[in-house]
């Protein structure tokens, strides 16, 4: 009869708890690293938006101000981020948001294209409502 060798079975035994631990880690980290992306291409744009509309009423002290209300997002592959104010705005002050917005996200190191921002992953479309 052979003896089991306790030391080499017990390399066994954890090499394969080492391993399926690392394959929960792997899977909860990639829709961690997706959910994180998105949560940082929202927080800039409404950053952007909410510095824009800011920087409006100091410029111009007699306007109304103007509150970012909502932030919302929708879409697969390509997301719509859609960033609602509290007032409507003249179309001119609407291109300074979103400018505003398409910058901040930008700055993040993503590609923009026109009124695009396009990450490995996915394709955001910003707009300003109402």
């Amino acid at each position: 009869m052979i003896k089991m060798d306790k030391k080499g079975q017990l390399s066994a035994e954890f090499i394969l708890l080492v391993g399926f631990i690392l394959v929960i880690v792997l899977i909860f980290a990639s829709i961690a690293g997706d959910q994180s992306e998105v949560n940082s291409v929202v927080a800039s744009a409404k950053q952007g938006a909410s510095e824009a509309v800011s920087e409006r009423v100091f410029v111009n002290n007699t306007a109304t101000p103007v509150r970012v209300t909502t932030v919302t997002v929708t879409g697969n592959e390509n997301k719509t981020i859609q960033i609602r104010l509290s007032k409507t705005i003249s179309p001119e002050f609407k291109n300074f948001v979103l400018n505003s917005s398409l910058n901040a996200v930008d700055d993040l190191g993503f590609n923009r294209t026109g009124n695009v921002i396009t990450s490995n992953r996915y394709q955001y479309t910003i707009t300003i409502v109402p």
